[in-house]
């Protein structure tokens, strides 16, 4: 089975530290958003703040709370997809990553989603030892 997802890592500045999408539509590569901010790329200015408060909670710790999290995200062509998220705080070298793996909301099943992030999370391990 073939499930199109967007996997993120984010330095605690937000700044994209990795990058991998089969989600058709984003239009952005990973060449192209490595190194910049995620928030200023992906994020409606509309619906930054609200999206930073959720980051930087999970930043201090409070993961569970948003372990998983819809929001919208801006396209390379200035589109809109609304996006559910599975995240995990990851601490490496006393700095703070936030690790995300998404899927659009319209086939997002929890239960795949949660798996998805989890699966994932483990094949990144080398990221993070």
């Amino acid at each position: 089975m073939n499930i199109p997802y967007l996997m993120v890592i984010l330095n605690e500045k937000g700044e994209i530290i990795e990058f991998y999408n089969t989600i058709a539509g984003i239009g952005w590569e990973a060449k192209e958003v490595i190194g910049k901010n995620w928030f200023d790329i992906f994020i409606d200015p509309a619906d930054r703040e609200k999206i930073l408060k959720v980051f930087y909670e999970i930043v201090k710790g409070n993961e569970k709370k948003y372990n998983t999290y819809r929001n919208d995200i801006l396209c390379k062509n200035g589109s809109h997809k609304f996006i559910d998220f599975y995240n995990r705080l990851i601490e490496k070298d006393g700095e703070k990553y936030t690790f995300s793996v998404g899927m659009e909301h319209i086939d997002t099943n929890p239960i795949i989603l949660e798996e998805l992030g989890e699966y994932l999370f483990q094949r990144s391990q080398s990221f993070f030892s």
